[in-house]
């Protein structure tokens, strides 16, 4: 089953169960999916594309929730947190700190380093990374990983 085909099909449950956490989160979901195809010509987005879209919502939902905690504004950060694992689910298995040393150092050996700052190789093997593994790892933990190796 296709990830949007999925989406619709867990929202239309979310309607019948009245579960209302689901059937907010999956409608915001589904609001940015369609937001992205429009922006996209009216073309139906892949899987991959889709994944993007939900990682960004993962992304958002997070930093509100930090903001939410920072102004002890509970309630809200409560809601963030529950949209959040909505989403999470729809995303691969997260790729485990030992797993994602060692494709980096793989990476990293893959990538001509010949007269190449620290920072071109960092970005140069985050590309790769984001490529051969969308949506698998959290971006800022692959940054430290490579950055270790790199620096």
């Amino acid at each position: 089953m296709e990830l949007k085909e999925k989406i619709n099909a867990d929202y239309v449950v979310a309607m019948k169960t009245k579960d209302v956490v689901t059937k907010s989160a999956l409608n915001g979901l589904k609001a940015k999916i369609t937001e992205s195809e429009k922006s996209n010509g009216n073309k139906p987005l892949s899987n991959d594309e889709i994944l993007k879209v939900i990682t960004s919502a993962v992304k958002q939902r997070k930093q509100s929730y930090d903001e939410f905690i920072k102004g002890k504004r509970e309630d809200l950060a409560i809601k963030e947190q529950e949209e959040m694992i909505v989403f999470q689910q729809y995303l691969p298995a997260q790729m485990s700190e030992e797993e994602i040393d060692a494709e980096v150092k793989i990476l990293l050996s893959e990538v001509s380093t010949a007269n190449l700052t620290p920072q071109v190789i960092v970005g140069k093997t985050m590309g790769s990374f984001n490529k051969k593994f969308q949506g698998r790892a959290d971006i800022s933990k692959v940054k430290q990983i490579i950055e270790k190796n790199v620096l």
